[in-house]
């Protein structure tokens, strides 16, 4: 099993090699369940904020959505991913990085979406990535995970169909609780939301304490 540089080599090549799979098969397009913790992770945040889109991929349907509200900035590990992105959104800034390493300053932004990418990262740091995610925060901001429900830790050789290696790397949902607790936020709601293709993921939406 992958684990370190190596998981993240293995996500990032990935999500290069499906192109425009992932949106078309799976989330290219809004679903309200999700729509509606991101509207309640950005509500009352003045026009013009600086947003945040945590493991944006190709853009769509999210960071495409807060962009006609907000400043929002993408980040994503996939190169091909983020070609995607910028020819969706041209006016948006989008940034090749990794997540657990986020070149910003802290209470940069009024909110933070991190939509299926956090599964991806391994779960040994997930406990710093939250830490992270409040220092960028501003007072009071707020953010939308979908997160992992299970204790899981694996990989596909052929994902989708796509004939894409991918990796995943998450804990269950009350540990994923924990976490987010320890990190300074309070949970203002979490559910366990099934998926399209099967099994579910935890949804959160936490303020910054």
């Amino acid at each position: 099993m992958p684990s370190g540089t190596s998981a993240k080599r293995l996500v990032a090549d990935g999500y290069d090699n499906m192109g425009d799979v992932y949106l078309d098969r799976l989330r290219g397009k809004r679903r309200p369940e999700i729509t509606a913790f991101v509207d309640e992770a950005v509500e009352g945040l003045p026009e013009g904020t600086r947003v945040l889109d945590l493991g944006c991929g190709g853009g769509r349907p999210y960071s495409e959505y807060l962009s006609a509200r907000f400043d929002v900035v993408g980040v994503d590990i996939s190169q091909r991913q983020l070609a995607m992105a910028r020819g969706f959104l041209p006016d948006a800034a989008f940034l090749l990085a990794d997540m657990a390493s986020l070149p910003f300053g802290n209470a940069t932004f009024g909110a933070i979406t991190a939509l299926y990418s956090i599964i991806h990262l391994p779960r040994a740091e997930h406990a710093a990535l939250f830490s992270r995610i409040r220092e960028l925060l501003e007072p009071g901001g707020r953010v939308f995970g979908v997160m992992g429900q299970s204790d899981w830790v694996a990989s596909e050789s052929d994902w989708l169909d796509s004939g894409v290696e991918m990796y995943w790397s998450h804990f269950d949902a009350d540990t994923n609780l924990r976490l987010v607790g320890d990190a300074g936020f309070r949970v203002i709601r979490s559910q366990i939301v099934p998926d399209p293709i099967g099994g579910g993921h935890l949804y959160v939406l936490a303020e910054r304490t």
